[in-house]
């Protein structure tokens, strides 16, 4: 019997995540910013899409997209289909292997290319399928998205990961499933790490990574760690090969990193500056940054803007202020420590942003214009907060519209499994184009409210009863509570402040729609 899993994890499923790197409505000022020019995205193709929910997203609220994708595990294929199929989008969702589906020759040629967390854990001859399909499927102009470990940030834990490898293969029982045996193994590297073995004292950081695995998921663990293929590689390494399908680098997808001045100090920044050869400067960044994990996109035949055009161009993308505005924190975390916001210069742009609706970065510049911010300042603000998720892209007017039917009847299936499960927490924006994190008792209090439900006090008694009947309790101070007038009593108060806070956000991000009602629904109709 052929092994269809090619050696990666298929026993436990993979965690349901969204990953906003996929989403082409953030590309243009990425590009721009980086001084090429981005694709119109007119078909679109993600390659080992996990539980599919990125893809999903995608489709539901980007109907003017074709989108194609490709994963080998069926379980993982069928959730996204009942997704997809929940939105009535149209995305074609297959479970080929790589070979099946980029051998294909009724694949369109594709102006954007995925591939999130695929790169280091699948074998050489997969890679090299995966370079082959980039060269011939995607467009002159086009992009790919890709994501890897990377060394050097990798070289004190990577033995970690052998050490689980070498205990699975040695010691696990038989009949043991991917999760168990992950479970045996961080015991038993627990029990080596209570010995104090010269490794830990050699590569004190192992030890802090090992804890930091203790608290994982244990199925993102195993098809983390357990798979066959786990290949480390250098930027300069991933650059040589993807530059076989004609890619070279644009830019990083962590936008946050446009910032240098928050990554490297001036005597690096100045150093680095030196570096002609791209490849290699990438390469130094990762040893002075010690990183583990990028996430960059890759062009294949980057048109260069002339300066002016290229402003002008950014000042035409649309932004829009994805939390609350007392939720956008004044330091934030950075390669080099906590960084303080100018509060002169981030304050005046994100007041403008308040309201939660898109807005032009043209615009912004206007409605500030008194405030004494000129564009390079207004450009480097909204590298930082996009790339820390405090602002997202949005689309056009017109995309907005054709989105709103598929995200509202996504939404509505999601928001009626927060009833029966938890496990989803997200749903679908048509105005960023893409996901948006909501947890599940705010789903049950959007539910409340869109199903005609006046009050925070009715939404709060119905989500109570959702939970009391799932057997979950709210933690309050960290304790659960015990009594049903106890939780009722904290989930009223939690609607009450959802109402005032997160309610309005929602409307701004078209999230929070209200359900219509039939005149046969309403009473006295016929």
């Amino acid at each position: 019997m052929s092994d269809w899993t090619s050696g990666y994890v298929a026993d436990v499923e993979y965690t349901t995540g969204y990953f906003v790197e996929l989403n082409p409505v953030r590309l243009p000022i990425g590009l721009l910013n980086a001084g090429y020019a981005p694709p119109k995205v007119r078909n679109a193709c993600e390659l080992g899409f996990g539980q599919g929910m990125s893809i999903a997203m995608h489709a539901a609220a980007q109907p003017h997209v074709n989108w194609y994708g490709d994963d080998f595990n069926p379980d993982h294929v069928l959730f996204a289909r009942w997704l997809n199929d929940s939105a009535g989008a149209n995305a074609e969702l297959t479970d080929e292997s790589f070979e099946q589906f980029c051998s294909r020759d009724d694949l369109p040629m594709f102006d954007s290319i995925g591939l999130h967390g695929v790169w280091t854990w699948v074998s050489p001859q997969n890679r090299d399928i995966i370079i082959d399909f980039i060269n011939r499927k995607l467009n002159v102009g086009g992009v790919v998205y890709c994501s890897y470990n990377v060394m050097p940030g990798w070289s004190t834990a990577a033995p970690l990961r052998e050490l689980m490898k070498l205990h699975t293969r040695m010691t696990a029982g038989a009949g043991m499933g991917s999760g168990e045996k992950m479970e045996a193994a961080l015991n038993f590297i627990g029990e080596m790490f209570d010995r104090d073995p010269q490794y830990q004292a050699a590569n004190p950081q192992a030890k802090a990574k090992f804890e930091q695995m203790k608290t994982m998921p244990p199925g993102y663990l195993s098809h983390e760690y357990m798979n066959s293929n786990w290949d480390l590689m250098y930027f300069s390494d991933i650059a040589d090969m993807l530059g076989a399908a004609k890619l070279q680098f644009a830019c990083s997808a962590s936008y946050q990193e446009a910032v240098e001045e928050t990554q490297f100090t001036p005597a690096q920044r100045a150093w680095l500056a030196g570096v002609d050869n791209e490849p290699f400067r990438e390469t130094m960044k990762d040893f002075m940054r010690n990183t583990q994990f990028r996430k960059d996109y890759w062009v294949k035949g980057g048109l260069a803007l002339p300066q002016a055009e290229r402003i002008e161009r950014i000042r035409d993308v649309r932004v829009v202020l994805q939390v609350q505005r007392a939720n956008v924190p004044l330091t934030v975390s950075s390669a080099l420590g906590d960084v303080t916001l100018v509060p002169e210069i981030y304050g005046p742009i994100v007041d403008f942003l308040a309201d939660n609706r898109p807005h032009s970065i043209r615009d912004i510049e206007i409605g500030i214009q008194d405030k004494n911010i000129q564009f390079g300042q207004v450009l480097q603000a909204l590298m930082l907060l996009t790339g820390l998720g405090q602002v997202g892209f949005a689309q056009s007017d017109t995309e907005i519209a054709a989105a709103r039917a598929h995200t509202q009847k996504l939404n509505t299936a999601l928001l009626r499994r927060a009833e029966a499960e938890d496990g989803i927490n997200y749903l679908a924006s048509p105005v960023t184009g893409g996901a948006i994190a909501v947890a599940r008792v705010d789903q049950l209090f959007l539910k409340g409210w869109a199903d005609g439900l006046a009050e925070p006090a009715d939404w709060g008694d119905s989500a109570w009863r959702v939970l009391e009947a799932g057997g979950v309790r709210v933690i309050k101070d960290g304790q659960p509570l015990n009594s049903a007038e106890e939780n009722r009593v904290a989930l009223v108060e939690a609607a009450e402040k959802f109402r005032g806070t997160l309610l309005v956000l929602f409307q701004g991000l078209e999230i929070a729609v209200p359900r219509k009602v039939s005149p046969a629904g309403r009473k006295g109709g016929r």
